[in-house]
């Protein structure tokens, strides 16, 4: 009897290790799909802030040219149209981006790859965040202190309350499923492969 339960426990031994690996690798698609939607929406998000960015500055530097407009508000539409140019440039040649590997016949190296793409998307969205924080608030208040000093000081806090808002409004609708994916999970795991064996690797933040 007791030769039988070495044998049995030797026997599920063997076999685990494997059926964890394979259980570990098939959660890829979860991972796929998670990407694959957040790559659509930072699509929508750039095409949407492309064209306001566009309009914006257009409207607003046609507007100043015109000369229809008095001398007070006209050097709010100078100001204000550069701001939206920036922002444009910006949108059309800084987008988010976020990338989806193509799959991997190996359950595990897919995992990985996608599991990394994730990684990534969650640190790009962070840093443009932040980026978006900080450029808005230097280029708006560098906006407003112009207004100020051409026009009053009254006028200044309206055009950097004004510019800074729209610019909020372009940071808080930014696609940020990623990073606030890795926010929420303090640990992670993936999946090594070598001749044939996998490691499942686990990190944490603390």
């Amino acid at each position: 009897m007791p030769r039988v339960l070495l044998l049995i426990t030797l026997g599920l031994l063997a076999v685990l290790p494997r059926t964890a690996g394979a259980e570990i690798c098939a959660d890829a698609s979860a991972w796929r799909a998670d990407l694959e939607g957040e790559a659509r929406r930072a699509d929508h998000w750039n095409l949407a802030w492309r064209i306001t960015h566009t309009t914006l500055a257009v409207g607003q530097l046609v507007g100043a040219a015109s000369g229809v407009a008095d001398r007070d508000t006209t050097q709010g539409l100078w100001v204000g149209g550069v701001e939206s140019a920036l922002g444009a440039l910006g949108a059309w040649l800084m987008p988010l981006r976020i990338r989806v590997p193509a799959r991997i016949p190996d359950a595990c190296a897919d995992l990985n790859a996608v599991h990394e793409a994730a990684r990534r998307a969650a640190i790009d969205e962070h840093e443009a965040f932040v980026a978006g924080h900080i450029g808005g608030l230097i280029v708006n208040a560098a906006g407003g202190l112009v207004v100020a000093e051409r026009v009053s000081w009254q006028s200044g806090l309206v055009s950097f309350a004004t510019g800074y808002a729209v610019g909020l409004l372009n940071i808080y609708t930014m696609p940020r499923a990623s990073w606030g994916h890795f926010r929420e999970r303090g640990w992670t795991a993936g999946v090594t492969t070598d001749r044939g064996r996998y490691t499942l690797v686990v990190a944490g933040s603390f």
